[in-house]
């Protein structure tokens, strides 16, 4: 297993993909790579038809997979304004892929019989795939895929992204061979001698005490430990340090439900973080944005630069060792030089623990991770896919 990843800034689509390609090819030693990924941003639309062609002298019979971005990730560099084209080539001997485009419509139920999601997926579990799933907000329901597939997969690692490079229908780009689609998704099933690791950094720390929910309904939440929610609201306001109070001023503040699992304590790492809505004025509810069960535990957090940083080095040095062949990397658009100031934090972090492994990827509109041997839809995190032989 081989890899190279490299990235062009070109303003024309032809110029950036054949300075890219001279990296690669360079670094591949000639080797006809089985795999290029292609993360492009600030490129127009109706030009993205054009990448297969521009890389077929290249590429050969290699599958190409991707899509468009509001910005891309490649070579040690996050590229989060102009056009950018990110490449990552893998020569993959022993590994099968399968891209196959998906449809909001051709999606079985998450209680349909698990042969329908494993013809949909064009793999049997006994393969052991992991996957790669790329898609567009605003016609597809990537959470009703993600469940689906965690029930008919148990265990495979199921990581990706939601393009950030659309306002309205129609404008998103999933490339998958020769083919273009502007709406649904693009999964891409790995099986053979691969294996992909999730790491989830959800960019946060948890303030406050864990909460029993005492009441709820949905997404709303009627009592925390017996009391109302503004009164839990305020008496933690109350408790934190002015530094924290403003983050919580500037709507930085989220809840962490508390995922199950044998523990004696719950801290940091054992929650799946969800966006606090607000309080409602009429009822004094606490609007969140996930379903809440009565007796759940609770934890609000808060979403800073700091903590997204020790957040991801924590995670980071938990799978320490052996450094992946290469890593895709799916982060938040509210990530990057907005959240820390300055560009490629996360991609700096990862070379740290890692030193130069090939990584690519782009800035999502929500990222598609593992949590606990569960898939989710995350927002402010930065999702890792170690890529690896599964044997030597």
């Amino acid at each position: 297993m081989r890899w190279s990843g490299s990235l062009s800034t070109r303003r024309d689509l032809g110029e950036a993909v054949a300075e890219a390609v001279d990296g690669l090819a360079a670094s591949l030693a000639g080797l006809e790579p089985d795999l290029v990924l292609a993360f492009l941003a600030g490129h127009d639309a109706v030009e993205l038809p054009r990448l297969h062609g521009l890389l077929q002298p290249w590429l050969g019979e290699g599958l190409l997979a991707g899509c468009n971005a509001a910005g891309v990730i490649a070579a040690g560099r996050e590229q989060e304004e102009g056009p950018a084209v990110a490449l990552l080539a893998g020569v993959l001997p022993d590994v099968e892929l399968k891209a196959t485009h998906l449809v909001q419509a051709s999606l079985p139920p998450v209680s349909a019989p698990r042969e329908a999601w494993w013809r949909l997926a064009g793999v049997q579990p006994e393969a052991e795939p992991a996957f790669t799933i790329l898609a567009d907000p605003r016609s597809f329901d990537v959470e009703h895929c993600i469940r689906g597939l965690d029930r008919a997969f148990p265990g495979a690692t199921v990581l990706g992204g939601l393009t950030s490079a659309v306002s309205e229908p129609g404008q998103a780009r999933l490339l998958a061979a020769a083919d273009v689609h502007e709406s649904g998704a693009l999964l891409l099933a790995w099986t053979g001698n691969v294996a992909l690791d999730g790491i989830v950094s959800q960019g946060c720390r948890p303030v406050g005490e864990p909460l029993f929910v005492t009441a709820s309904e949905g997404h709303r939440i009627r009592e925390l430990d017996g009391k109302a929610p503004r009164e839990v609201h305020g008496d933690l306001f109350t408790s934190l340090a002015p530094a924290d109070r403003d983050l919580f001023n500037a709507r930085r503040l989220l809840i962490g439900l508390a995922l199950p699992g044998p523990r004696q304590e719950i801290g940091a790492g054992d929650f799946l973080v969800r966006q606090v809505i607000g309080l409602d004025a009429d009822t004094g509810e606490l609007v969140v944005g996930a379903r809440v069960a009565t007796h759940a535990v609770v934890q609000f957090h808060l979403h800073d630069a700091d903590s997204a940083t020790a957040d991801l080095d924590r995670q980071l040095q938990r799978h320490a060792g052996a450094a992946p062949a290469a890593a895709l990397l799916f982060s938040c658009v509210g990530r990057g030089a907005a959240l820390f100031g300055v560009p490629g934090r996360d991609t700096g972090l990862f070379r740290r623990r890692f030193g130069e492994v090939p990584v690519a990827g782009m800035f999502c509109a929500g990222e598609v991770g593992p949590v606990q041997g569960a898939s989710f839809l995350h927002a402010y995190s930065a999702v890792f896919g170690m890529i690896r032989p599964r044997r030597a």
